[in-house]
């Protein structure tokens, strides 16, 4: 794997996908709820990146299997893990809910491990650390507090763990015969149904109807189009230790737009956590082996 052909993928995915951090925060300005924020944006690129999918590409062959492909990667990709860090912010403090979303590299690396699809690699083992403890500097330099009782902690565990066993499933069971915009459709939409059931159990599922907070959810699903677009491409060509590693280039948007739109302050972290990140990045150009992703391989299908 030549990482330099997947530097596009990377940082536009990340960064793309990233910037919904700042804009969810102008969205709360404008009264628009957690869930609420997550849910509608979701459920409209699904349903554009579907009727987009039907334009170009017609409608797909083996429809359950990507049905069931979606829902999977939907579900444990997507809507429980950012259910559960809504739920973990609330509780525990954004800064906490932060510190497991810097960890599914490194669980993506022990699943790979203990499934028996890679061999351990040095060269690997350091790039996740090296990836990890810049996701850790950047956070502790932005006064992240990590204090939480036994059952936060799991949970805390817990959402990594599922978002690697996630990446790991898209690279082995994605249908490589769809197009990108089907497959983000799939995801997105069957995300937005376990999103439903949890904003309307808290009733927090009707955002205002205002021109502003309109204006940023639309804003916010043309963000998840793009970034899903380029999110399935990245899956395509790289294996799941590396993709997971868009996790911390998503960090670069919240931390840039914070600084310069919203006059946070930008910690003195912020250079050598990228550096290390930066590093593992490069460590990662030479992954252990090859893992088989998908059956029925086509490399002209559509990203």
């Amino acid at each position: 794997m030549n990482l330099s052909r997947l530097w596009p993928l990377l940082l536009g995915s990340g960064i793309t996908l990233g910037l919904g951090t700042p804009i969810a925060k102008v969205a709360a300005h404008h009264g628009v709820g957690a869930l609420s924020f997550a849910l509608w944006p979701t459920l409209a690129a699904g349903l554009l990146l579907g009727a987009i999918g039907l334009f170009r590409q017609g409608r797909p062959a083996d429809l359950p299997r990507l049905v069931r492909f979606g829902s999977v990667a939907g579900l444990f990709g997507h809507a429980l893990p950012m259910s559960a860090v809504f739920w973990l912010s609330s509780h525990a403090g954004a800064g906490f809910a932060s510190f497991s979303l810097a960890l599914p590299p490194v669980f993506t690396l022990l699943l790979t491990l203990l499934l028996g699809l890679e061999r351990f690699a040095l060269r690997r083992g350091v790039a996740v650390g090296l990836g990890l403890s810049g996701a850790l500097l950047m956070l502790a330099g932005r006064g992240g507090s990590f204090e939480a009782t036994p059952a936060l902690l799991a949970m805390a565990l817990a959402i990594p763990v599922t978002i690697g066993a996630t990446n790991i499933y898209r690279a082995r069971h994605m249908p490589s015969d769809v197009s990108g915009e089907w497959l983000s459709s799939m995801t997105l939409l069957a995300s937005s149904s376990m999103l439903a059931i949890a904003a309307l159990a808290l009733d927090s599922i009707v955002p205002p109807l205002t021109i502003p907070a309109l204006a940023w959810l639309a804003l916010q699903t043309a963000v998840l189009i793009v970034g899903y677009l380029f999110y399935f491409a990245l899956q395509r060509r790289a294996e799941p230790v590396t993709f997971s590693f868009i996790g911390y280039v998503m960090m670069l948007p919240g931390v840039t737009i914070g600084t310069f739109a919203f006059g946070e302050r930008l910690p003195w972290t912020v250079w050598p956590a990228a550096a290390l990140v930066l590093a593992a990045l490069l460590l990662l150009q030479r992954p252990a082996r090859a893992m088989p992703i998908a059956v029925h391989r086509d490399q002209g299908a559509s990203v």
